[in-house]
């Protein structure tokens, strides 16, 4: 009798871990379908997003190939959200250029894509050279605006603020708190290594 006892609480205890697993495999199915649902959501809000950068494709005429394996990203940033890679070679057109990114089109989406996935042409490095040129051009501009109310803060701040040498047409600041940055062609503070502003 007790070996009978034993079996039949094996057996509950199997049909427990039978009922469990198939709960588990229902909510993992719902995962997937939920992940999936996510995933496709975001590119539909990535393709209305698009629609106004859209726009500027009238006014371009530079075409490329963008590379196999290319991550399509929401910034022109490393650490930028992946809008979408890429699985085979495709053409895109060209709207600006950034910091080592391309912003281009393809089909329905736009974004951000580094310089190593695009093949580049005599059309598409002259771009880069002139878009290169106006952002150096808008931070002299702003370093040099920038460097004009640091200075009247330095010698109304008690020198909380101080310049510090150029190096690569860039004017380095040390802060209150000991930081060292520069002011980058949007206007804001890029920290750097301290080492720059010794």
């Amino acid at each position: 009798m007790i070996t009978m006892l034993t079996y039949s609480q094996t057996d509950v205890d199997t049909k427990e871990t039978i009922e469990l697993k198939k709960k588990k495999k229902r909510v993992e199915l719902t995962i997937k379908s939920l992940t999936d649902s996510l995933n496709k959501i975001e590119l539909k809000i990535a393709e209305l997003k698009s629609e106004k950068v859209k726009e500027k494709i009238k006014d371009s005429s530079v075409t490329t190939l963008i590379r196999k394996g290319a991550k399509l990203k929401k910034e022109a940033s490393l650490f930028s959200e992946i809008i979408t890679i890429f699985n085979e070679d495709k053409k895109g057109i060209i709207l600006d250029y950034n910091n080592e990114y391309f912003q281009v089109c393809q089909g329905n989406l736009c974004g951000y894509i580094h310089e190593g996935w695009i093949i580049q042409n005599d059309l598409i490095s002259e771009l880069k050279k002139v878009k290169e040129t106006e952002r150096k051009n808008i931070g002299k501009t702003n370093n040099n605006l920038y460097s004009q109310k640091a200075l009247s803060n330095t010698k109304s701040n008690n020198n909380q603020f101080k310049e510090k040498r150029q190096q690569n047409s860039r004017t380095y600041y040390s802060g209150p708190r000991g930081g060292c940055y520069y002011i980058n062609s949007n206007g804001n503070k890029t920290y750097v290594s301290r080492s720059l502003c010794n």
